[in-house]
C-alpha cells in the first residue's frame, strides 16, 4: 500500500487528481480506477475535478505539474477518460463497498438490490430486538432467564454503536463480562436475522464486505472490475475499513491512500488513527505534501513551531506524521493572541473574553468583511457568551450548526405539550408544567406529579393551567397532526399570549422547520409515530440546527469545520477544561471491560490517554482553517492554565508569554475588568395577523395527478410493475393474472406460444407465487387469452387500419391531470374503436363509466375523433358497447365544474 502524509492545506485533493492523469497515461481505463472519499460531498469535488484535469489536458496538455504528448493513443485515451468519467467509481466508502457486494450478491447470499438503514434506524431495530429479548427472558425455561435484565441496556447500546472497531469482541477477565457478550451474540444474531439479506446498516456494510475479501470467487468479481484504488482522508477510517481496504491490497488490488494523521478527530464515529499509522509503518511510504496553498507565511511560521513542539512531545503526533510545511504564498498575514485573566468565575473572565474577540472582530472588519470570518469553538457551551457579546457590539453573526436541532429547547417544548397531551403523566407532563404553557415552581410540579391522578390534582390547584392542557386534547380529537402542532404554537393558550410569542427569532426558525417535518409526514403517520420519530432523532447528535438565513461571522464547532477555510478564524475558549464522559463499559483493542471488573481502571486510563492525543489534533485542525489572519482568545485564572492554553504557553504564546504587537503578531494579556451589566434587546413586537394567516384552504377533491382506474380500483385491474420499498402493494392473484393477460394483449401475443408463456411467467409480477400457484395462475391466463383469440376476426376487428396498443392519455379537468392507458385504439376504415379489456368475475359495465369518459374525451381533445368505446370482458367472451351519454355523465358528475 503507498501512504502519503498531506499536511492541511498542501493540496491532497490536486494530488488526487494528478495521480488519476498519470494512470490514464500509463494507459489505465478511468472505469479500472475506484476514488473513494469520506463524504458525498468530497466525492463530487472529486469527480469534477478529475472533469477540469481531463479538459485542461485535451485543450493544452498539461495540467498544474502534469504534461502530456498527446500522441494518438495517448489523446484517445484521455478522451476515453472523459466519457466515462459521469459513470466512474468515485464514492464514499461504504459506496464503494456496497458496489463491490452488489458485484458478488448472489456469492454472499445477498440481495443486490439490498437497501440502506442509517444508524438510528439500524439502533431503533437492535433496541426493538432488546425488549424482545427480554419479554421472552421472563420465562424461566429461556436460557438468559435472569441475566437479560433492564440493567445491561447502556452497556449493550454501547458495545452496538462501537461495532466498527471489532470484528469480535473478546471479555476481559471477570464473569460480568463474560455475561454481557452472552447477551450481546444472541442479540446481535436476533438483529443480522431481522435485516435478513434485503437490509444492511452502515456497520453491517462493512462486516460484510470484510466477509466478501474472504470468499475467494466474490474478491476476483472487484479485481476483475477495478485495478487501482484511490483512497482519500484514510486518518479517518475506522478499523473494519481499514481491514477491507487490507484485504483487497493483500488480493492483488493497488492501492493508494492519502491523508494527514494530524486531522484524525473522528474517535467518536470509530475512526481510529492507528489504521493510517499502521499503513504508514508498514507500507511504501510515499513523499509528504510540505507545500502549504493556504496559509500565509506568519501562520506557516506558528503551525510549524506548534507541530514540531508537539511532535517532540509525543502529544497527538507521532514519527513522520508532522513534516515541515513551507509556505507558498507571499502574503504575511497576521496572528493575534488574547488572554483574559483574573481571579473571578470562568464564566466571568468568558464573558470579557468574548467581549474583547468582538471587538476585534469589528476592528479587522474594515480589511475583511464579516461574511469571511469564522469563530470555532470546541464546544456549543461557549456560543451563549458569543452571541451575547456579537449582539451588544453589533457584530453580525450566523450561527450555522447549534446543538443537535432536536434537543432544542423550542423543539422539546412542543414535543413534550403534544405528549403531555396524549398522556398527561410522567416526564412530559412535569416538562410542560415547568415551561412557559405552564409557568409552575418545581415544588408545585412534585406535589401534582405525587398525586394519585395528576390531572384532576392539577385542575385544582391550578385550574387556568388545566384549563390550556385540556383545550390540547380537545384539539388532539378534531385536528390532524400538522393542524394540532399549529394550534399548540399560534393559538393564545398562554395568558393571552401565543408560544410563537416567547420565541427569538432564531428559536422560531427551528419552529418552522417542526411545521414543515410534520406537513412532510402528517398525512401518513400518526401523532403517536412522528412523536416517537422525534424522540428518536433527539438522540442524534449529527441532527443539527436549522442554518440561519442572513450573512455575517460563521460560529460553528471545529469537527464541523473540518475540511473548511476562511481568510480570517477565531478560535474561542481555549482555557477550557477536557472533560472524559464516562462510558457503561471500556474497549481496549477486542476486549471488554464492565465497572467492577479487575481490568475496568486499566482499560479507562488507555481509552482517556487516546482521547486527550486526539484534543492535540483538534487543536491543530483549528488553528489550521485560517488562510490569512489566525486570532485566538482564552480564559484563565492567575495561578493556573488549563485546556489548550497550557500548550500553547508551553510554547511561549500562552498567557504567560511576552506581549508583542507588530503588524504581523499580536500577543496581549488582558486583566478581568467587570464589564457593564448587558441588557438583551427586546424581542420584535409580533407582526400583525395577515388577513389570510387564518384563512382554511379546502381540499381539492383529487390529487394533482391521478389515474381514473384508481377511482373505483378493483382486484380485477392490472397493476404496474409494484415496488415494495415504495409502500406498493404485491398484487394478489386476479391483479397479477390482470396484468399478464393486459401485457400478453398488447404484445400481441397468443396463449399457445411456449416461449412467450414463459416470458410471461418470468416476470417480476409472479415472484411472490409459489410453484403450485404460479402453474394455476399460468393456465387461467391462457384461457383468458384463447378467449381474446376467438373474438378476433369477429367482435374484434380484425385486420385493422391503425393500431394502437396501450395508448397512454393524459386529460386536465379543473385541478387535476387524469393519466391513464387506453388498452387499445384502432381505426377499420372510417370508423375509430376504444376498447379497454376485463378480466372481471362479473358483468359490470358501470364501475367504469368514469374511465372510459376520460379516455373518450382525451382523444376527443387530442385527435378531434369520435370512437366507438367498448368493454371487453374476456371470461364471458362478450363486448359491451357503452352509451357516449353515461360516459359524459359520468365525468361531469366527478369533475363538476372542470
Amino acid at each position: 500500500m503507498k501512504v502519503r502524509v498531506a499536511s492541511a492545506g498542501t493540496g491532497k485533493t490536486a494530488s488526487l487528481v494528478l495521480r488519476y492523469l498519470e494512470l490514464i497515461a500509463d494507459q489505465t481505463p478511468l472505469r479500472r480506477i475506484a476514488g473513494v472519499t469520506f463524504t458525498r460531498k468530497a466525492a463530487d469535488e472529486l469527480r469534477v475535478r478529475v472533469g477540469q484535469a481531463l479538459e485542461d489536458v485535451l485543450n493544452t496538455g498539461q495540467h498544474l505539474g502534469f504534461a502530456a504528448e498527446l500522441s494518438s493513443p495517448s489523446r484517445a485515451g484521455f478522451l476515453e477518460a472523459q466519457r466515462e468519467l459521469s459513470g466512474a467509481t468515485i464514492s464514499t466508502i461504504h459506496g464503494f463497498m456496497g458496489q463491490c457486494l452488489r458485484l458478488a450478491a448472489p456469492l454472499m447470499h445477498l440481495d443486490p438490490d439490498f437497501s440502506m438503514l442509517g444508524d438510528w434506524e439500524a439502533r431503533t431495530l437492535f433496541e426493538e430486538e432488546w425488549s424482545s429479548l427480554r419479554y421472552l427472558a421472563t420465562d424461566p425455561a429461556h436460557p438468559l432467564h435472569g441475566i437479560a435484565s433492564e440493567a445491561l441496556t447502556e452497556p449493550l447500546l454501547h458495545l452496538f454503536s462501537k461495532r466498527s472497531l471489532v470484528e469480535n469482541y473478546q471479555a476481559a477477565e471477570g464473569a460480568a463480562n463474560q455475561t454481557l457478550l452472552e447477551v450481546y451474540q444472541t442479540l446481535f444474531a436476533a438483529y443480522e436475522n431481522r435485516l435478513g439479506a434485503r437490509w444492511l446498516s452502515p456497520s453491517e456494510l462493512e462486516r460484510r464486505a470484510l466477509e466478501l475479501t474472504r470468499r475467494p470467487k466474490a474478491l476476483e468479481r472487484v479485481l476483475e472490475r477495478v485495478r487501482v484504488l484511490l483512497v482519500d482522508e484514510y486518518q479517518d477510517v475506522n478499523p473494519l475499513q481499514g481491514q477491507f481496504f487490507e484485504a483487497l491490497e493483500q488480493g492483488g488490488l493497488e492501492i493508494e491512500v492519502v491523508g494527514d494523521p494530524k486531522q484524525s478527530i473522528y474517535a467518536f464515529r470509530n475512526a481510529d488513527v492507528a489504521v493510517f499509522r499502521k499503513a504508514l509503518r508498514e507500507g511504501l511510504k510515499q513523499e509528504s505534501l510540505v507545500h502549504s496553498y493556504r496559509h500565509s507565511t506568519t501562520l506557516v511560521r506558528f503551525l510549524n513551531r506548534l507541530t514540531k513542539a508537539l511532535a517532540k512531545g509525543g502529544l497527538g503526533f507521532g514519527p513522520g506524521e508532522a513534516p515541515e510545511v513551507q509556505g507558498v504564498r507571499s502574503e504575511r498575514g497576521r496572528l493575534e493572541l488574547h488572554w483574559v485573566q483574573g481571579e473571578v468565575g470562568l464564566d466571568a473572565l468568558r464573558e470579557q473574553e468574548a467581549w474583547v474577540l468582538a471587538q476585534r472582530l469589528r476592528a479587522l472588519s474594515a480589511q475583511t468583511d464579516y461574511s469571511q470570518m469564522a469563530v470555532l469553538v470546541r464546544s456549543y457551551a461557549s456560543v451563549p457568551f458569543l452571541e451575547r457579546a456579537f449582539e451588544q457590539a453589533g457584530v453580525p453573526y450566523v450561527l450555522l450548526q447549534g446543538r443537535g436541532y432536536y434537543e432544542r429547547q423550542e423543539v422539546r417544548d412542543l414535543y413534550h405539550a403534544l405528549r403531555a397531551a396524549l398522556d398527561p403523566a410522567g416526564l412530559s407532563l412535569a416538562v410542560w408544567l415547568r415551561g412557559p404553557f405552564g409557568g409552575l415552581e418545581p415544588a408545585a410540579i412534585d406535589r401534582i406529579l405525587g398525586a394519585e391522578n395528576p390531572a384532576r390534582s392539577l385542575a385544582v390547584e391550578f385550574p387556568q393551567v388545566h384549563s390550556r392542557l385540556q383545550q390540547i386534547q380537545q384539539q388532539l380529537r378534531l385536528r390532524a397532526p400538522l393542524e394540532l402542532l399549529k394550534f399548540v404554537v399560534r393559538e393564545p393558550l398562554i395568558a393571552g399570549q401565543r408560544y410563537q410569542d416567547f420565541l427569538e427569532p432564531r428559536a422560531r426558525e427551528n419552529v418552522d422547520a417542526l411545521l414543515f417535518y410534520f406537513a412532510a409526514r402528517a398525512p401518513q403517520q400518526s401523532l403517536e409515530t412522528l412523536l416517537e420519530r422525534l424522540e428518536l432523532l433527539s438522540r442524534q447528535a449529527d441532527a443539527g440546527d436549522v442554518p440561519q438565513s442572513g450573512e455575517g461571522v460563521q460560529i460553528l464547532t471545529i469537527h464541523r469545520a473540518k475540511g473548511l477555510e476562511w481568510p480570517l478564524v477565531a478560535v474561542f475558549d481555549l482555557g477550557r477544561k477536557s472533560v472524559h464522559t464516562q462510558q457503561p463499559l471500556y474497549l481496549c483493542g477486542f476486549k471488554v471491560a464492565l465497572p467492577e471488573t479487575p481490568e475496568y481502571e486499566s482499560f479507562k486510563a488507555q481509552v482517556k490517554a487516546l482521547e486527550n492525543e486526539e484534543i492535540y489534533r483538534l487543536l491543530y485542525v483549528a488553528l489550521s482553517r485560517a488562510r490569512d489572519t489566525l486570532l485566538l482568545s482564552g480564559s484563565v485564572h492567575e495561578d493556573k492554565t488549563d485546556g489548550w492554553a497550557a500548550v500553547l504557553d508551553a510554547v511561549g504564546l500562552g498567557p504567560q508569554g511576552q506581549p508583542f504587537d507588530r503588524p504581523d503578531y499580536l500577543h496581549k494579556t488582558w486583566p478581568y475588568k467587570p464589564l457593564e451589566p448587558w441588557v438583551a434587546k427586546p424581542l420584535p413586537e409580533a407582526a400583525e395577523t395577515s388577513e389570510w394567516i387564518h384563512r382554511q384552504f379546502e381540499a381539492e377533491p383529487f390529487p394533482p395527478l391521478f389515474s381514473p382506474s384508481a377511482l373505483k380500483r378493483q382486484e380485477s385491474e392490472p397493476l404496474p410493475l409494484p415496488d415494495p420499498e415504495e409502500g406498493e402493494e404485491i398484487p394478489g392473484r386476479a391483479r397479477a393474472i390482470g396484468t399478464l393477460v393486459h401485457y400478453a394483449i398488447g404484445q400481441n401475443w397468443s396463449g399457445e406460444d411456449p416461449q412467450q408463456l414463459a416470458n410471461l411467467e418470468a416476470q417480476e409480477v409472479m415472484f411472490p407465487f409459489g410453484p403450485d400457484e404460479r402453474e394455476s395462475i399460468m393456465a387461467e391466463v391462457q384461457e383468458l387469452l384463447s378467449h381474446y383469440q376467438s373474438l378476433l376476426g369477429r367482435e374484434l376487428l380484425w385486420p385493422r387500419d391503425q393500431d394502437y396498443p396501450e395508448f397512454a392519455v393524459a386529460l386536465p379537468l379543473g385541478s387535476t391531470v387524469w393519466q391513464g392507458v387506453m388498452d387499445r385504439l384502432y381505426r377499420v376504415g372510417d370508423q375509430w374503436y376504444l376498447e379497454d379489456y376485463k378480466t372481471d368475475q362479473e358483468l359490470k359495465p358501470e364501475r367504469y363509466h368514469f374511465q372510459l369518459g376520460v379516455y373518450l374525451e382525451a382523444i376527443r381533445q387530442a385527435w378531434g375523433i369520435q370512437p366507438q368505446v367498448r368493454l371487453v370482458y374476456l371470461r364471458f367472451k362478450q363486448v359491451v358497447a357503452l352509451e357516449k351519454a353515461l360516459l359524459e355523465a359520468a365525468l361531469a358528475e366527478a369533475s363538476p365544474g372542470a
